[in-house]
């Protein structure tokens, strides 16, 4: 049977993709009462998301050219990876207005896509998921690597 305690915290971290110690990266938001964190780049991407949904269906945005969709889809989508890798990478910490606004823009480029060519959108967005298994891992070691105080061979040490 499912721990009623591990379930909220499940909960928690697949809408704010933290834990309790990090929950300053997520919105707050009062739902029927209870508090709700949501990932606050989230956020910002579903918002551009719907907004460049709304833009091309409304015919604000309308047709364009394959090439230009992509480097703007690029351009728009940088602001995003750069803040998280950083963030992730070096350990900077940003702010959730910075988070949302990027997380904005990413949600816009990704609408972009929609007009450019397949093969291209499918080339870049496998070089975005590498940029960021990359940053993963190297946020891993430095959590976790040997300079870490959460390194597994530090704790040995000093319990011998």
């Amino acid at each position: 049977m499912v721990n009623r305690g591990d379930l909220k915290k499940a909960i928690l971290y697949l809408l704010s993709h933290h834990t309790e110690d990090h929950l300053d990266r997520a919105l707050c938001l009062n739902f029927l009462g209870k508090k709700l964190y949501v990932c606050a780049r989230c956020t910002g991407l579903t918002l551009g998301f719907i907004s460049g949904i709304l833009l091309q269906t409304f015919s604000i945005i309308t047709n364009l050219e394959q090439n230009l969709s992509l480097l703007l889809a690029i351009a728009l989508a940088l602001p995003a990876m750069v803040d998280w890798w950083t963030q992730s990478v070096f350990g900077r910490e940003s702010r959730n207005y910075i988070r949302v606004l990027t997380g904005y823009v990413l949600g816009l480029a990704v609408t972009f896509l929609r007009f450019s060519n397949m093969t291209w959108s499918i080339i870049t967005i496998i070089i975005f998921f590498i940029f960021a298994a990359i940053g993963l891992y190297l946020r891993v070691i430095r959590e976790y690597g040997p300079k870490s105080d959460k390194y597994v061979g530090k704790r040995k040490e000093k319990l011998e």
